[in-house]
Order: C-alpha cells, then sequence, then structure tokens
C-alpha cells in the first residue's frame, strides 16, 4: 500500500468499514482526496498573504475549515457532517475573493463555482445542490452588476484583490476543471459499481429462491410418499378387520 492510501485509510478507513453503501464509500474517499488537495495547495496561499490581513484571515480560515473535515472524518467517521466543513472551506474562498475582486469571477472563479454546486448535489442531496447552485447564480448576477456600474455596490483596494488570469495564470483554470472532471468520474464508477453489486445480490436472491423451491417440492415429494404408505395401511388394517 502507498503512503497516501495508508493516510486515506487512516482517516476514513471508520467510515468505509461501518457501511457497505458504494455510494457512502465513494462520498468518504472524494472527500477526503479534495481536503488533502485543497488544504496542500493552500499552504503557499498563506505565505503570499501574509502582507494583508484579510488574505491570511481568508487563508488561516480555510485551513481551519479542512482540518476539521479531517479530524471529523477519524474520530467521528461521519461523512455529513464532514462535508458541511468542506462547503464551508468552500464557502470562504467563493465569498472572499468574490468581494475583494468587487465581483469579479473569471474562468477559475466559474469553474470553482460550478466544482461548489456539484460537490452539493453529490456529496449531500438534492436540496443542498440546489441551494449552493442558486446562491452561486445570485453571486454572479451581483457581481455583473457591480462591475458594469462602476462598483457602485461595494468598491475594494485593487492592491488587495487577486491577480488577473493573464498569461501563464490563465493555465490555472486547468486544475478546477479537472477537478470537475474527477468528481463526475467517480460518482459515475460508484454508479457502475452499484449496478453490478446489485446484479450479484438480484443473482444470489434468485439462487437462494430456487434453492427454498427445490428444497419445498422435495419436501412434498416425500410427504406425498409417506401419505401412500399410510393409505397402503389402512388398506391392509380393513381387509384384517373383514377377515
Amino acid at each position: 500500500m502507498n503512503p497516501f492510501k495508508k493516510i486515506q485509510e487512516y482517516f476514513i478507513g471508520g467510515v468505509l468499514a461501518k457501511t457497505d453503501d458504494v455510494f457512502e464509500q465513494v462520498k468518504a474517499e472524494v472527500l477526503f482526496n479534495f481536503t488533502v488537495f485543497f488544504f496542500v495547495t493552500n499552504i503557499p496561499y498563506l505565505f503570499i498573504a501574509t502582507d494583508h490581513f484579510i488574505h491570511m484571515t481568508m487563508g488561516v480560515s480555510v485551513q481551519v475549515a479542512l482540518a476539521a473535515v479531517l479530524i471529523i472524518l477519524r474520530l467521528r467517521s461521519h461523512v455529513g457532517i464532514a462535508t458541511f466543513f468542506f462547503l464551508l472551506n468552500f464557502t470562504i474562498q467563493m465569498g472572499g475573493h468574490f468581494v475583494i475582486n468587487n465581483g469579479l469571477l473569471e474562468a477559475q472563479g466559474i469553474l470553482f463555482s460550478l466544482l461548489f454546486a456539484l460537490s452539493g448535489y453529490l456529496l449531500l442531496d438534492r436540496k443542498w445542490g440546489s441551494i449552493i447552485s442558486l446562491a452561486m447564480a445570485g453571486m454572479f448576477i451581483v457581481g455583473t452588476y457591480n462591475i458594469l456600474h462602476n462598483n457602485s455596490l461595494w468598491s475594494c483596494d485593487p492592491e488587495i484583490s487577486d491577480p488577473t488570469e493573464q498569461d501563464a495564470l490563465k493555465y490555472l483554470a486547468l486544475i478546477p476543471f479537472a477537478l470537475n472532471v474527477y468528481l463526475i468520474s467517480e460518482f459515475v464508477k460508484a454508479r457502475q459499481k452499484a449496478e453490478k453489486q446489485l446484479a450479484e445480490r438480484k443473482r444470489m436472491i434468485e439462487e437462494k429462491q430456487k434453492e427454498i423451491l427445490d428444497s419445498i417440492h422435495y419436501a412434498k415429494r416425500i410427504q406425498k410418499s409417506l401419505m401412500t404408505s399410510e393409505n397402503n395401511v389402512e388398506k391392509i388394517l380393513k381387509r384384517l378387520r373383514v377377515k
């Protein structure tokens, strides 16, 4: 087992042992993988953010939320509670960067918004996915209005804004794109695995039913043979009485 798998097993082994539901198992694995990814990639941001209190506060808050996900997975083995802290990380990131950028959402921000909504749908349920989707749509509308009207709703100092996606920075949009693809592929794989499990369970149930029916038919044959013997005994007794 490679080191990453050992670490993964340490944090989510309890969750995997608690359920046979393949979707719950995939949720735990995806949640752990995403949490580790965001935790590691956010570390350089902490060093860059030391010059600005707002950036530093956002960075520390994100790390605390992500650490809480790992702690809950390890100590409570509860995917639902851990997922809320994971989505809290998204809320801090999306909301914070949205405000300091005066509502500007470039390619990377839009793809992370999509990832946020998909995480709600796939890691929680349709209700939470819909709530997050509506929130992201509302944020996009408000941000666009603010930009088109010369920051009439709010205006943050450009010095604390994130750098615009120019030249090589545009390639960073590949990160959230890859994460979206990974999230969808994991749940497609989980669905295929679940279908195989259901087919196997159906086959086993059908085999059990056949065994039970065969046993019943066998018991009926024995009963019938016994009944025939009893009839013969009665006939013999009648003959004896007549004699």
